[in-house]
């Protein structure tokens, strides 16, 4: 119902804004039938093909995606996991083997030393001034 409401006060907002071409469409429409269906079929037509447009490239964009998905999986595997030497490592491990809510923890290496002494140079406070 508020499909009908919502078309119907369009139509009026149309035919308020647009008041010359609606009078100019309904003495088409009474003089020339003929001429005023030819002309409402191309526009359906028009339409039709702008939307046959928009599905055509929407599908082409699917596939598209999907044939690099799958070369994707084809190069480098369905998935990875860090290996015990820490370099990464493609297998055919999924995501299902492991139990819902199960958490791992891996040991990283310590923070690396500074490079810098940290007897260099010295901190110093510093305010901001506008000048």
């Amino acid at each position: 119902m508020n499909f009908i409401t919502a078309f119907l006060d369009s139509l009026v907002a149309f035919v308020r804004r647009n008041p010359l071409t609606v009078l100019l469409i309904i003495l088409l429409g009474l003089t020339a039938p003929a001429l005023l269906r030819g002309l409402a079929t191309l526009i359906l037509y028009l339409i039709l093909g702008f939307v046959l447009l928009i599905v055509v490239i929407a599908l082409s964009l699917h596939w598209r995606l999907r044939k690099a998905q799958r070369q994707m999986e084809e190069q480098f595997g369905p998935g990875y996991h860090e290996a015990s030497d820490t370099a990464y490592r493609w297998t055919n491990r999924t995501r299902h083997d492991r139990e819902e809510g199960e958490v791992r923890l891996h040991k990283t290496s310590a923070a690396p030393e500074k490079r810098i002494s940290t007897e260099v140079g010295d901190y110093v406070d510093f305010e901001e001034t506008k000048e």
